[in-house]
């Protein structure tokens, strides 16, 4: 030995020495001992008993250098090691497994350290292919070569194969190693064969593979952990051995001598021993109810960190390793445990306040000084400098330190825009602490927008550093992080670094955004590079830690030229990386699965969490300067507000305010004056496409924090182009004006568009943005305009813009360049988004939902960081400063700007949510369809000569179809695009027919029956037919020729026995004058138009919503109606539109009585405009006065009047006068309102029944004496007086006297004719002429009554009590009629009767009585509707000539009953239909001047001899009837011919001598109507209808038997059926959305076949096969295979009262629809969803009806659930369960695991009177976290409800109308699905 080696090895041993006694003093290093014993020849190495001799390695740099202390003297790793020494020297390859850390790795490097093996190292992973392990093709000077990969160099040179993360590789890559593992054999790509045999030195066929040859595999054990399992051939081939966690001792000595003795050993065992309390693994974690995330088995990381700061506080650095409890994905169990442990070994957090947040724990030390060191070293390769500065770090107790850092080369300076508060100094400390340790870091924020990428801005600027930004994407394999495939100039195949390379030795700062986008196992490659700072790259570099480059070279003599050669290259020691991540990953993934224990033991981690208020508060005051710091603080307090809820629905929209969109939103309060906080919060939140609930929460807790909605109603928004439009300089859009910038033409849009309110205002809102600066996404539904927004912004500020148009296959590479070769060259085309950065031109994205999120995620970095990198390596930065010699780079442009555009998220738009991931880097614009108004404005341009009233129906019917694509019920959006095609085509061919063209847009939907139903019944609802297979049919009544009526009767004066009538005058008795209680709570009506398939003179019609019996209706001149019902007394005021009702409760004035009072309706008119509406109370004399002008109310009350019925005439209400009588009393009270005096008149005789008239002028009959009086005013007395005198009346002709009921029109006119009606229904009714006072009174003619019989109602007599109903018609001068049905069908006639033409236009009238039918409360009949007078119908006419009927349950009716009216309504009609098809033929014309040459395909009956087409719809129908007949069509001429249509060309009429509809006599007749029919296709023969009724009823008896059920319950089935049918499809179609989206299919990489792909078109040219790619299902991300059910109970109030109450409000039957709702949609899906329906009354709290598995089959099996359930409520005993029902619901459901719980309880509100309280549910509801409990009260008397809701807040539902409890089921089904 020579001397030197000698002396040496003595410096050695006092060395050893000198750290044993005196640990604390650490002066005894060397640089050259460390390498001693390798210089010191080692022959063998020995542990135990196992010696095995050791060879000099060939290639020395490629041992590896297990640098700092390894577990040195720990007995465990010494018996691992020598086991696999044991196995080396067997030649038997060797498989570590055990938990994730470096440990496994170390002990493999330290092995073949000690026994100088040369390794070669594969870290595994999804993308690794054969060609990464056996042979990687090469162009070389246009000649293919193969390059042999690690597997293949280290089994010929004899090296250790290390292949890391088995279990990550695809099961299909590993098999090929196994013939080698085996056999040592294998065969390459290249010919060669790898053996063992002893070769031939010269046969280049053939490879020896070295003797030495060992493959170590390390992988995880799966399961526990994520992975793919072993393959059992692989298995066999390698012996196993488990390394666990070394114990404690060795842990702490590890530790200890790691960082030198300067650690805290107590703080030391405080955290190992916390750690392995954590990471118990096996068995016992199994066992552990409460799974939580395992702690990581090394503390390597922060013990580095405790050595340099002596006095941090133990929390922080837990925090550093272990981030799980401050992350929102840790639930309150897992807190639990985990806070537990830290307690146990005293690791405890500051205390928080009650109002904090828990954060980090701060460190206890803050950084008080960076100073960047002068003096520069060049690095040990001689390439770079290298920089240093001192940092210090100020304690809060204990004396400052300073420590080295590394940093970058540029001036430290601040970032701009970044504005430092308390929280972001302590986060910003702690990143340069774990920096100063020489460790990469990786900061997660607990939501988006908590401000990472600022922190790494700022962190960068102050330490001088050069950012490399990486976004990271779901795509991206662990090749891309490292290199790139690419070709020389000369078409040779090259690697290009990717920017972490470069970064590395550059000593850049690499950002790596978005880990958690990365698919398993992708980021684990890095694990090398982070902890050892090693790495191998593909092409065969080695990056090597600059300080081991340096022992090379002094070890080995070797040169840095030598080294490059060798491929080695040093890594920059002051390159870092810092990774961002959010804690819920952009997969579909279980929030947070990403941050695997693999990930923790890669990085130290700070949680950045959202800034304290107040910080907040000036950090957006200081960004928006001359913000309103009163707005500021109202949105802070309300964002606050969002962010701190526990309800999911209120976190999920806490999300949309990060700090980033409260700055957008600070910033357009700030720079625009007149900016609504309510409104830009929902812009930011983009509320418009949030579900109902989330919507309303937003609003009620907006309005609970003072933000509210904007009062002031905005003037329109117009656009002017100043000065002139042509000659553009200014554009102003509202009060916003902004300069016309101009440039390249051919780059400017020019659209077609037409300026509309809704639109301006989305431009005005766009240029507002655009002026702060901010790049723009238009988000909507399709068809809503958001190009042509986005093109005419463009073009009206005449700014040039690229285009660039996404969808599912785009890649990260095609966003920003596009490869292509030309000869063998590799070169880069610039995308639309390269040029648009380049020249500053706008950039518009359009479908940007369609793309993969990954995708777009890289627009992020562009649009926030100004950051790119393109596929050529190229970069584009935003500022100058940033630009590096030596690099291509790209300066953003300052105009450049993005506009975005993307469809809404959510079904049925299959795209992926754009908004989620990225939408807060941009400001958005909700585009919805534009509001009715605008829709409007906008169809009137397209169809100028467009019917408006056909144009308004059909933008409310889309209108209408919007809100079902909202309410999930259909899925295909209808936008404005589908509207401007109809009309643009209505516009041209207005002959076409409406329902012809609707087709254009519905006949998609022609076979899906659902929507088909759907969309007939919203068009029939508006009154358009639509020809889905509709039928079209003309349902006129029928004429009735009655002749001129019967003279019957005749009156006469007998001039005797006139007796005086006293009068007493005073004024009108009043009380009250109370407010009219109006919330102004307007419902909708379902108002269903008349005239879709089917005209008839029916209009439309609609139900006022009562629970009780519809009593009377009235008119106001406005067209507004009053309606009033009872149970309770109700007044419904109906607005003029008849599409809105305001219910007025009027119980308080009517108290209740045993049967409802009678209410009668009288609209009482002064001076012409309406004065009251009267209302009439028969059983007490009293009249209600509603004063709608003033708001107030007043009762009348009857003086004079016996305390018996009175009956009130109100045919004088349009006078101001109203008169009561009673039957069988003298008394009559006639009220003047134009004097407001009230005349009470005591008759001399008792009257049974009175008419009037005249306005003094009345008939009575007495009711003793059955005569008839005549009742007039004493115009000779002095004092108001009246007579009464018996009038004398003969029949006439045979007939008898019959009795007349009611005089219907009062006239003066002395001439005119009065209308009579009878009280049966054997005469339509009479003429009675000379009636009036003049002819009868003055001149005393006798008056005679004719009347017109009704034949067909002979003998009919009607049923004591019921009454018919008549009313004169003003407008037409017609009586119509309505009797009660007298056949026993729910339907009778509407009779018009005509007195001047003597005819009767008989109309069929459906009639529902109350009480009876379907509409039966409880099935058992009210004995009291036979004792009450029921009129058929209330009849009313509106000022437009209408007719309105209203029968007993509400329905009201509108007819149209003007002849006239009627006539040129039906043309429309025909011609909107387009019934009446032309034959066609198609003609050629040549090119002579006349010739044509005809060839006839008629499709079309062609006319025959009777019939006469007007040519092109303009006949006019005469004494000839003319018109250009076409197609073979005969011309009518003639008297009895058919004249042309006029009006519209629809179907000819009877031409009667010049009857000239158009211009001749204006009025059409009866006739005229009556011949108006349709000409219709073929009828199917009558034996086809009759086969197909009967195939049907087979079927259905088929069925049913099958099914084991009968008629009846199957009825009854399907009537529980119908009334959830649609809610039933909403859920159905967003579960099904759900499976489709699993379904989606992906594209899948490296196949042998499909399309090829874009990254691997070089590994194309050099001939490799599996370069394309295919689409297929997606393997399930690893670790998530097993998707657990959603798990969820519904829980029924099943009480007694339920069924008690039920006759009131229907409240157990809609429970029992929503059971079956349930049932039904489920049907199918219950491997996805777990649910069960129990019940709950006074006799238990848990009644089982269905359990989960047993799920009912058939519709017999859920009908016997509901007659379970209906039983229960009707047999058991009266109480209340529902605590305990809840208690037990939520505790149950989390017995077996869950995706996620839901439980809804339905309850009845009367809680109260079993003494329990709304604290105890509340307190049930939140009693698992895990769970979320709903309450849904159903019927509730007067407010308990809403107390209870108050209570309860978001956790309580009100189910006011029954219909509405399936919607409510739907939608808390939906906020659990978005929550998932």
């Amino acid at each position: 030995m020579s001397t030197s080696q000698s002396q040496k090895q003595a410096r050695r041993r006092l060395k050893q020495l000198g750290k044993t006694l005196t640990a604390e003093v650490d002066g005894w290093t060397d640089s050259d001992d460390d390498q001693l014993i390798h210089e010191v020849r080692v022959k063998s190495v020995r542990i135990g008993d196992v010696v095995m001799p050791v060879v000099p390695a060939a290639n020395p740099e490629l041992v590896p250098l297990q640098e700092g202390h390894l577990y040195n003297d720990s007995q465990e790793v010494l018996r691992h090691l020598r086991w696999m020494m044991q196995k080396d020297k067997l030649g038997q390859d060797i498989f570590l497994i055990g938990p994730p850390g470096p440990l496994r790795r170390q002990l493999v490097m330290k092995y073949a350290e000690m026994t100088q093996r040369e390794i070669e190292y594969v870290a595994l992973s999804k993308d690794v292919t054969d060609a990464d392990l056996k042979q990687r093709r090469e162009l070389t000077n246009g000649t293919s070569s193969y390059v042999d990969q690690a597997a293949v160099r280290a089994a010929i040179h004899g090296r250790i194969l290390v292949l890391d993360g088995i279990e990550k590789a695809e099961r299909n890559v590993l098999p090929i190693l196994n013939n080698l593992l085996e056999n040592r054999e294998m065969t390459l790509d290249d010919g060669r064969f790898l053996t063992t045999k002893d070769i031939d030195p010269d046969d280049k066929n053939f490879e020896k593979v070295s003797p030495r040859f060992l493959v170590f595999a390390l992988g995880l054990p799966v399961p526990p952990y994520v992975g793919y399992p072993l393959d059992p051939p692989l298995r066999s081939r390698f012996q196993s051995r488990d390394v666990k966690t070394p114990n404690f001792a060795s842990q702490m000595d590890h530790l200890m001598a790691l960082t030198n003795n300067k650690i805290d050993k107590s703080l030391l065992e405080q955290l190992v021993s916390a750690g392995a309390v954590l990471s118990i693994q096996g068995e016992s974690a199994a066992a552990r109810e409460v799974e939580v995330p395992e702690f990581p088995m090394s503390l390597d990381n922060i013990a580095r960190i405790a050595a340099q700061l002596p006095h941090l506080h133990p929390r922080f650095l837990v925090d550093l390793l272990y981030p799980y409890p401050l992350l929102p994905t840790c639930d309150l169990e897992q807190l639990g445990v985990i806070e537990a442990a830290y307690r146990r070994f005293g690791i405890r957090a500051p205390v928080a306040e009650a109002h904090e947040e828990a954060r980090q724990t701060f460190s206890g030390y803050t950084l008080s000084d960076l100073e960047q060191q002068p003096a520069v070293t060049l690095s040990i390769d001689g390439a770079h400098d290298i920089n240093k500065a001192i940092a210090t770090f100020a304690h809060t107790s204990q004396q400052p330190v300073a420590l080295p850092i590394m940093c970058g080369a540029n001036e430290f300076a601040q970032a701009e825009f970044y504005i430092e508060t308390p929280y972001h100094k302590e986060l910003f400390s702690s990143m340069v602490l774990v920096h100063a340790s020489g460790q990469d870091l990786c900061l997660v924020g607990t939501y988006k927008g908590v401000g990472k990428s600022a922190l790494v801005r700022h962190f960068a600027r102050s330490l001088g550093y050069t950012v490399d930004y990486i976004p990271l994407y779901r795509d991206m394999s662990s090749r891309d992080l490292l290199q790139r495939r690419s070709t020389t100039p000369t078409g040779d195949t090259v690697w290009e670094n990717s920017l972490l390379v470069e970064a590395a030795l550059r000593g850049h700062l690499a950002v790596l955004d978005g880990i958690e986008a990365l698919t398993y196992g992708t980021l684990n490659t890095l694990q090398r590079l982070v902890s050892d700072r090693e790495t191998q790259l593909p092409d065969g570099t080695r990056l090597i830690s600059a300080r081991r480059y340096e022992l090379l070279m002094k070890k080995h003599r070797y040169s840095v030229e030598t080294l490059t050669q060798k491929k080695f290259l040093p890594i920059h020691p002051a390159f870092r990386i810092v990774a961002l991540a959010r804690c819920t990953s952009q997969n579909d993934s279980k929030p947070g699965s990403w941050l695997s224990t693999e990930i923790l033991s890669m990085f130290p981690f700070i949680v950045v969490d959202a800034m304290p208020s107040h910080e907040e508060q000036l950090v957006l005051s200081s960004l928006s300067p001359g913000v309103d710091e009163n707005k500021l603080s109202q949105l802070l307090s309300f964002a606050r507000r969002l962010r701190r809820d526990t309800d999911d629905t209120v976190r999920m929209l806490s999300s949309a305010l990060s700090t980033r969109q409260l700055n957008r939103i600070c910033h357009r309060v700030a720079y625009f004056n007149d900016e609504s906080l309510y409104k830009a919060v929902h812009k930011a939140a983009l509320s418009r496409f949030m579900p109902n609930v989330a919507r309303e929460a937003l609003h009620g807790l907006m309005v609970n924090n003072g933000i509210q909605p904007p009062t002031s109603e905005h003037k329109q928004v117009t656009i002017e182009l100043l000065p002139t439009r042509e000659n553009a300089k200014t554009v102003r859009i509202g009060d916003i004006e902004e300069a016309v910038k101009g440039g390249d033409a051919m780059l400017i849009p020019n659209v077609v568009f037409h300026e509309n309110p809704a639109h301006n205002e989305i431009l005005m809102e766009m240029l507002k943005d655009y002026q702060l600066g901010e790049h723009l996404l238009l988000i909507g539904n399709q068809g809503v305009g958001k190009n042509k927004l986005a093109d005419y912004f463009l073009q009206i500020l005449q700014l040039p813009r690229h285009y660039i148009q996404l969808h599912r296959d785009s890649t990260v590479q095609s966003l920003t360049t596009t490869p292509a070769i030309h000869e063998g060259v590799l070169f880069f085309e610039d995308s639309a988004l390269v040029k648009a950065v380049r020249d500053g031109t706008i950039l518009v994205v359009d479908e940007a939902d369609k793309a993969p999120t990954y995708v777009t995620a890289v627009l992020k970095s562009l649009v926030e960081d100004g950051q790119m990198v393109l596929g050529d390596g190229r970069r584009i930065v935003s500022k100058a400063s940033d630009v590096q010699e030596g690099q291509k780079y790209i300066l953003v442009h300052p105009n450049f700007r993005m506009i975005v555009l993307a469809n809404r998220p959510g079904y049925p738009f299959l795209g992926n949510d754009f908004y989620r991931e990225i939408g807060d880097v941009f400001s958005c614009h909700a585009v919805d369809n534009p509001d009715l108004d605008s829709e409007m404005y906008l169809l009137r341009k397209y169809g100028p000569d467009v019917p408006e009233d056909l144009l308004r129906k059909l933008s409310s019917a889309f209108t209408d179809l919007r809100k079902l694509t909202d309410e999930g019920l259909i899925s295909y959006p209808y936008s404005t695009r589908e509207l401007v095609n109809i009309v643009r085509h209505l516009q041209n061919y207005p002959a076409e027919g409406i329902s012809k063209i609707l087709q254009n847009v519905f006949d998609f939907d022609q076979y899906d029956s659902a929507s088909k139903e759907l969309l007939i019944e919203i068009f029939e609802k508006h009154g358009i037919p639509i020809g889905l297979d509709s039928e079209f049919s003309m349902a006129l009544g029928e004429l009735i020729e009655v002749g001129a009526p019967t003279v019957t009767e005749q009156w006469t004066r007998v001039g005797k026995q006139k007796q005086q009538a006293p009068v007493v005058v005073e004024d009108i008795a009043v009380r009250g004058g109370w407010d009219l209680v109006s919330e102004r709570k307007l419902q909708d009506l379902e108002r269903k138009e008349g005239r879709s398939t089917t005209f008839s003179e029916l209009l439309y019609s609609f139900t006022v919503p009562t629970r009780g019996e519809a009593l009377d209706i009235t008119a106001d001149d406005d067209g507004t109606l009053y309606a009033i019902s009872t149970s309770p007394v109700t007044l419904h005021r109906i607005l003029p539109q008849h599409n809105q009702v305001e219910s007025i409760d009027l119980y308080e004035y009517f108290p209740l009585q045993r049967t409802p009072p009678r209410l009668k309706i009288a609209m009482v008119r002064v001076d012409g405009s309406t004065k009251y509406v009267a209302l009439h109370n028969p059983a007490n004399n009293e009249v209600l006065c509603c004063d709608f002008v003033n708001q107030k109310v007043v009762s009348l009350v009857l003086r004079g009047l016996e305390p018996v019925k009175s009956y009130m005439c109100t045919n004088l209400a349009y006078h101001g006068l109203l008169v009561f009588y009673q039957e069988d009393q003298a008394g009559v009270a006639l009220v003047d309102f134009n004097t407001s005096k009230q005349w009470t008149i005591q008759l001399p005789i008792r009257i049974e029944h009175l008419m009037l008239v005249e306005p003094y002028f009345w008939i009575a009959r007495g009711s003793r004496d059955a005569m008839t009086y005549a009742i007039y005013l004493d115009e000779t007395a002095s004092a108001p007086g009246f007579i009464m005198e018996p009038i004398k009346v003969a029949g006439q002709q045979g007939y008898a006297v019959d009795r007349v009921v009611n005089v219907l029109n009062q006239t003066s006119d002395a001439h005119a004719l009065h209308l009579l009606q009878h009280a049966q229904p054997s005469r339509f009714g009479s003429v009675g002429e000379g009636f009036s006072s003049v002819n009868f009174l003055h001149q005393s003619n006798p008056a005679t009554i004719a009347t017109y019989f009704d034949k067909t109602r002979k003998d009919v007599v009607l049923q004591n009590r019921r009454h018919g109903t008549a009313l004169y018609l003003h407008h037409t001068q017609q009586m119509a009629t309505v009797y009660p049905s007298t056949t026993g069908r729910a339907e009778t006639t509407l009779d018009i009767l005509n007195p001047t033409s003597h005819q009767v236009w008989r109309i069929r009238l459906p009639i529902a009585v109350f009480g009876t039918g379907e509409n039966t409360l409880s099935g058992v009949t009210n004995l009291s509707q036979f004792q009450v007078d029921r009129h058929a119908v209330a009849m009313c006419e509106l000022t437009n000539g209408h007719l309105v009927t209203m029968d007993n349950i509400g329905t009201v009716r509108v007819f149209q009953v003007s002849p006239n009216e009627l006539f040129r309504a039906a043309n429309t009609w025909k011609q909107m239909v387009g019934v009446d098809q032309k034959a066609l033929s198609v003609i050629y014309e040549t090119e002579e001047k006349n010739g044509s040459l005809q060839q006839s395909e008629q499709d079309g009956s062609s006319g025959s001899s009777d019939k006469c087409e007007g040519g092109n719809g303009r006949g006019s129908g005469g004494d000839q009837g003319t018109g250009d007949a076409q197609g073979g069509e005969s011309q009518g001429d003639g008297e009895g011919q058919q004249g042309g249509g006029g009006g519209g060309g629809g179907g000819g009429l009877n031409g009667k001598g010049s009857n000239d509809n158009d211009n001749g006599r204006e009025e059409a007749s009866l006739e005229d109507i009556n011949n108006l029919r349709l000409k219709t296709a073929d009828d199917v023969p009558e034996q086809v209808n009759e086969a197909r009724k009967e195939l049907h009823d087979n079927a259905m008896q088929k069925m049913l038997d099958k099914i084991e059920m009968n008629r009846g319950d199957y009825d009854m089935f399907q009537q529980y059926m119908e009334n959830v049918r649609r809610e039933v499809r909403e859920l159905r179609v967003i579960l099904e959305s759900v499976e489709a989206k699993n379904k989606e299919r992906v594209w899948l990489k490296n196949q042998s076949s499909g399309d090829l792909d874009d990254t691997k078109i070089i590994e194309g040219l050099t001939g490799e096969r599996a370069i394309y790619k295919k689409r297929g299902d997606d393997d399930p991300e690893l670790g998530l295979f097993q998707d657990k059910p959603k798990r969820m109970n519904f829980v029924f109030d099943l009480s007694a009262s339920m069924f008690r109450f039920n006759a009131h409000d229907r409240r157990l039957e809609r429970s029992l629809e929503v059971a079956l709702m349930i049932m039904e949609a489920f049907r199918g899906f219950e491997h996805k969803f777990e649910y069960q329906i129990t019940g709950h009354s006074g006799d238990t709290s848990n009644i089982p009806f269905i359990k989960p598995g047993q799920y009912p089959k058939t519709e017999k099996d859920e009908f016997e659930v509901l007659s379970k359930m209906r039983a229960h409520a009707q047999y058991c005993l009266s109480g209340d369960n529902t605590l305990g029902a809840a208690a037990h619901a939520v505790k149950e459901i989390v017995a077996e695991e869950g995706d996620d719980y839901l439980v809804a309880i339905l309850s009845d509100a009367n809680i109260a009177q079993y003494n329990i309280v709304p604290k105890d549910i509340a307190r049930v509801l939140k009693s698992d976290d895990r769970v979320t409990a709903q309450m849904i009260f159903i019927g509730s008397i007067q407010d308990q409800a809403e107390q209870l809701q108050k209570a309860l807040g978001s956790q309580a539902h009100i189910c006011v109308e029954n219909k509405d409890l399936p919607k409510i089921i739907k939608s808390l089904f939906l906020s659990s699905m978005i929550r998932a």
